[in-house]
């Protein structure tokens, strides 16, 4: 890896960027300060970086960390109650930046993050990630086999990071000579004081794990665990950061039932030759597709511990039942929404139309939006206790009628019911696929297939997506058949469009108007 030399705009476009909110590290210099000074600063803080990258040398003020504990629940005076939250100098995080830009580029030049490690990456998220594995668990449902989706609990994955292990995978991965000095230097003699109020604690060392609230911290955690896919390559594991998770198909229950406990084992070797603990009491698995299991013979297991089974477990916010009916998520949504119909009852007079409209899309919106690609893509009426809910709220706030009709209270906000939501969240998916595959994680590069890629025939319909023959219901709920139905469908006047921007605005317009 060659570490390019530092320039003034790179610098000045970083600090542009910073958040100038956030709290100021141990010299309580933050970011709107450092924004404020640095055209005064520029030439020697230019120099300081380029010195530290070519020297491999990290100053050692830049490495100690202000640690505030923040309550969560429980018991006020038990220490396990609270978030430790760790602020590191800006200037620190400047120089991280600047290394971080470097290393995302050589791994990106060289391919070298796993295809399935969906966390802390740009263009990847946690909806991809549960698109990416409920489809995977549709079509083997449709082709038939029984599915074992195994949840793997780390404890505390980033804290126990051992820096020699670390420290040997860069080198491994091409990461040498003056920049892994570098990375030496910056994860050894690393200190940290805890602050309560006007009082602190003395200086201690950190001698493992990834600096906490760092730029580099989460990267160099994935480089970390990026071999865990040679650890057993008969099987695709998911990775969203250390949630590790692993979906095992078989065509019955017996072979499957080996082939999870075999797989269970390669990686618990894996996570005891890198030093990180497996917690067996919040491991657990469920079962999709026609599984039935005599237990006194096949049972999941690791170090002759039996896992338990859930028929329902929460995988990145969604909670995943055995059937996918998404039942227990809805009801989940639910629960949380409807808390606000009486707050918003008293809220709607006291306050004007612009900040209830505000109101809608900061405490009902996000929780309405996340996973809906997956669970509003079940029966209408398993979804109906959440329509109706949605409707409910935005009558109330809008201050209208029993009888308005519900089109009209969607327009108005000009936002989407939670059918046409999910509608219009595939097809942006198809789009960026069509139009923008850059931005779309290496997983999905081939998500789709053109009909034009399958056949050579000149066909009026040649430029649509295929659809592949599908044998079952649930098959035909993937993501993939769906998205690709929606995307034929539309007029041929928004296909066309390439913009994304423009896009996400006329297709909107166009569902609105076919409410």
């Amino acid at each position: 890896m060659y570490c390019k030399p530092v320039d003034s705009i790179e610098i000045i476009n970083i600090v542009s960027n910073f958040k100038m909110n956030k709290s100021p590290g141990p010299d309580n210099i933050g970011p709107r300060l450092l924004a404020t000074i640095l055209y005064d600063i520029l030439e020697p803080l230019q120099y300081i970086c380029n010195f530290s990258f070519a020297a491999g040398v990290v100053p050692s003020k830049l490495k100690i960390a202000k640690v505030i504990p923040v309550y969560k629940k429980g018991e006020k005076d038990h220490p396990g109650n609270y978030r430790p939250i760790s602020l590191l100098s800006v200037f620190d995080k400047l120089l991280e930046r600047l290394m971080y830009n470097r290393i995302f580029d050589f791994l990106n030049k060289h391919n070298i993050l796993y295809k399935y490690q969906f966390g802390f990456r740009k263009c990847h998220s946690t909806s991809l990630a549960l698109i990416d594995m409920v489809d995977n668990i549709y079509t083997n449902i449709d082709n038939k086999n029984v599915i074992v989706g195994i949840y793997l609990d780390l404890q505390k994955a980033f804290d126990t990071v051992d820096h020699e292990i670390l420290l040997y995978k860069l080198h491994m991965y091409g990461i040498r000579g003056t920049v892994l000095h570098w990375f030496r230097d910056y994860l050894t003699n690393r200190q940290q004081f805890v602050t309560i109020a006007d009082t602190q604690s003395e200086l201690c060392n950190t001698v493992c794990g990834v600096p906490q609230g760092s730029v580099l911290g989460p990267l160099l955690f994935l480089l970390y665990v990026n071999d865990i896919q040679n650890c057993a390559t008969n099987i695709s594991i998911k990775l969203f950061a250390d949630d590790t998770n692993v979906f095992i198909p078989g065509k019955s229950v017996e072979q499957t039932i080996t082939t999870v406990n075999d797989s269970l084992s390669l990686l618990n070797d894996w996570f005891l030759a890198n030093k990180l603990s497996l917690s067996l009491d919040k491991t657990s698995y469920s079962t999709f597709g026609k599984f039935t299991c005599n237990n006194s013979v096949s049972k999941v297991q690791l170090c002759n511990t039996e896992i338990k089974q859930a028929n329902c477990c929460k995988y990145l916010g969604l909670f995943l039942d055995n059937h996918l009916t998404f039942k227990h998520h809805i009801d989940y949504v639910n629960n949380k929404l409807i808390k606000f119909v009486s707050i918003f009852y008293k809220l709607r007079d006291k306050l004007n139309t612009q900040i209830l409209q505000m109101i809608y899309f900061s405490f009902v919106y996000p929780h309405i939006l996340y996973g809906i690609e997956l669970y509003a893509n079940t029966s209408k009426t398993a979804l109906k206790s959440l329509i109706v809910l949605n409707n409910k709220i935005l009558r109330v706030l809008q201050q209208q009628p029993y009888r308005t009709h519900t089109a009209e209270l969607y327009k108005r906000y000009n936002t989407l019911p939670i059918p046409e939501l999910h509608v219009y969240q595939l097809l942006l998916l198809v789009h960026k696929f069509i139009h923008h595959r850059h931005r779309l994680p290496p997983a999905f590069t081939d998500y789709f297939s053109l009909n034009s890629s399958i056949h050579n025939y000149s066909t009026r319909i040649k430029n649509d997506l295929h659809l592949h023959s599908l044998s079952t219901t649930m098959g035909k709920r993937s993501i993939k058949f769906k998205a690709s139905q929606l995307w034929n469908q539309l007029p041929s006047e928004l296909k066309q469009i390439q913009s994304h921007n423009t896009f996400k605005r006329d297709l909107k317009t166009y569902l609105l108007n076919n409410l």
